[in-house]
């Protein structure tokens, strides 16, 4: 099994019912071709960057579940076809799935993908070499000046 995460929109003029009933059909989607909800987030109602099937707000939603291609495929298919959701895109996540890791994983509140210390140092660090320089700059510009 793997590991996918698909982010989708839904018709955010929905009433919560309908809303429900969306949310439950791609769950069963998911449980009926062998794949295993790991995670269902609704973020709620968002502002859109630009206007889909003439919305500017959805109804924005994040699942991670683990399943083979097929699945991704079936789920994909079922959206498409479904009116009630503006977009959606899947994202594989992992090439193994293990429930046992997983379910440390969330007792723990890890994250999927820890952060890595060296790339948050290096990044960090010429912004900061960047502002010395730019205040040497001007230092020695003022110097200049006063003489």
């Amino acid at each position: 099994m793997r590991k996918y995460e698909t982010f989708f929109i839904i018709d955010p003029d929905l009433p919560d019912e309908v809303t429900a009933a969306v949310d439950e059909k791609i769950k069963s989607v998911v449980g009926a071709n062998g794949g295993d909800v790991v995670s269902y987030v609704p973020w709620g109602k968002k502002k859109l960057a630009y206007p889909v099937k003439k919305r500017s707000r959805g109804l924005y939603v994040l699942m991670e579940y683990a399943g083979d291609s097929r699945l991704v495929a079936e789920l994909e298919r079922n959206m498409r076809l479904d009116e009630r959701v503006l977009k959606f895109i899947t994202v594989k996540l992992d090439d193994r799935y293990d429930p046992e890791k997983e379910a440390a994983r969330m007792a723990a509140n890890l994250p999927s993908f820890p952060e890595d210390e060296d790339t948050e140092e290096k990044g960090s660090a010429p912004l900061a070499r960047e502002e010395e320089g730019i205040g040497e700059e001007a230092q020695t510009d003022e110097a200049e000046d006063k003489e």
